[in-house]
């Protein structure tokens, strides 16, 4: 018994030092993959992770863990992309019928406009499609699809799978689109729109600028928590989609500067 125990604690320890090994080399880890990779079950990964957690080695997630950076508190498009994954797929549904063919819109780098692209993609849609997202243009490319694709470029944010910097900014402004479609890591009423990269904040306010009509798209979560570094005020939107009912504050604040709010099943 005394030796089970103790082969029980070093299967610990090898566990854990794998899942340090896969931050290490890739900046994140998700739960199904290593409970897979270690023969395990998801609950003893997510018990190793909260364990990590205490002792300052990652950052837990939904689904997952990552590897925090230094000033930057931005998730990883891996992990991002599955969280909530059924909630952003609706939303994208419900975006495609803002969409028409030849229109030309603009789509940030977050994982809801990355679903929202894939949905375009599976209706064979011909539009005009401006975007900063490498995943956005890679899905376009692997699929071959008929989209006039247009890659702003700039620096390369590996975490979020996207350009960002001043010269990514500068391309946008040579457009002016029909429908700007953007996500943010969180909003609130007195900060309005907020991000945790300055970078990439300044690429969601400039398609906010160079577009006609502006759709944001976030979860219930995201509501009442400011990120870092405010980044454009909620009176420049004028379609929000979320997935729960808002506050009475939060629909006054809507119908006050003409906003106008729908509301997706997740």
């Amino acid at each position: 018994m005394r030796q089970s125990g103790k082969r029980g604690k070093m299967l610990k320890i090898e566990r854990q030092n794998i899942i340090s090994q896969q931050l290490s080399t890739q900046g994140f880890v998700l739960v199904p993959e290593m409970s897979s990779l270690l023969r395990c079950s998801e609950e003893t990964i997510r018990r190793d992770l909260k364990e990590m957690e205490r002792e300052g080695k990652l950052v837990r997630t939904h689904g997952g863990a990552y590897q925090a950076e230094k000033y930057d508190k931005t998730y990883p498009m891996e992990l991002r992309k599955v969280q909530n994954h059924r909630t952003k797929e609706k939303f994208a549904e419900h975006a495609l019928d803002y969409i028409k063919d030849n229109d030309m819109i603009m789509l940030d780098s977050s994982s809801t406009c990355l679903a929202l692209a894939e949905a375009i993609v599976a209706h064979s849609m011909s539009i005009t499609l401006i975007t900063n997202s490498f995943a956005i243009c890679r899905l376009c490319h692997e699929n071959n699809t008929e989209i006039n694709l247009i890659c702003v470029g700039g620096a390369y944010r590996k975490r979020t799978s996207a350009f960002a910097d001043p010269n990514t900014v500068d391309a946008l402004k040579s457009y002016h689109a029909d429908k700007s479609f953007i996500s943010c890591p969180n909003l609130t009423i007195e900060f309005g729109l907020s991000d945790n990269h300055i970078s990439e904040a300044n690429v969601r306010k400039q398609m906010i600028i160079q577009s006609e009509k502006r759709f944001l798209l976030v979860d219930h979560e995201k509501f009442d928590v400011s990120a870092n570094i405010p980044f454009d005020g909620l009176e420049k939107i004028d379609y929000l989609f979320t997935n729960q009912r808002l506050s009475p504050e939060w629909k006054k604040y809507a119908a006050d500067h003409d906003i106008t709010i729908e509301y997706i099943d997740g």
